[in-house]
């Protein structure tokens, strides 16, 4: 009797030091989703638009259509690094000449719970190209001019961002597709 008590005594005792060596790492939806976004640690991953919609006043969504290839090629880059920077350029093809190859950079990070995509930087479109006819839809893919992006699905190989503004009294709800280059 006395030696299955010591025997369970150690057993137990065993049990209890192994359980406060263990350390488990958790890692966080912002975490998971940074990595989904922009690659581990000291990479960077490209995206590009495949589809943009808008609905107003909470309507039917409907698909943009007639977005110029100069403005549907554009290059989302996200690096994780120690600064999160972010960069929209400009693709293979150009709307104006003398357009700047960098259109917005920044930097981004996810709110805790990874839903938000908070971007914070500047744009190199001034509002007359924004108005011009050749840059119809480059408002809606300024992603620093927005504000806070709802991530509604993201994966290694595409995220979808929706947002929202206001403009002469009517909401209107984007979203944005986006595929890994």
């Amino acid at each position: 009797m006395k030696v299955t008590r010591t025997i369970l005594l150690l057993i137990a005792t065993a049990g209890v030091i192994d359980s406060c060596t263990k350390t488990e790492t958790k890692t966080s939806v912002a975490e998971t989703n940074g990595v989904l976004l922009a690659g581990a640690v000291g990479t960077t991953k490209s995206w590009t638009l495949t589809s943009i919609t808008q609905s107003k006043n909470g309507g039917a969504a409907v698909a943009a259509s007639g977005m110029p290839t100069c403005e549907s090629d554009n290059i989302y880059k996200f690096s994780n690094n120690s600064a999160q920077s972010y960069q929209n350029t400009e693709g293979n093809s150009v709307c104006t000449s003398g357009d700047p190859t960098t259109i917005e950079s920044g930097s981004w990070a996810f709110t805790d719970d990874g839903k938000t995509l908070l971007l914070d930087g500047t744009n190199n479109i001034t509002s007359d190209e924004v108005q011009s006819s050749d840059h119809y839809y480059i408002g809606y893919l300024i992603l620093t001019q927005t504000g806070p992006l709802s991530v509604t699905q993201i994966s290694a190989t595409s995220v979808t961002l929706t947002y929202t503004f206001t403009y002469n009294s009517d909401t209107y709800l984007i979203t944005i597709v986006l595929a890994k280059v």
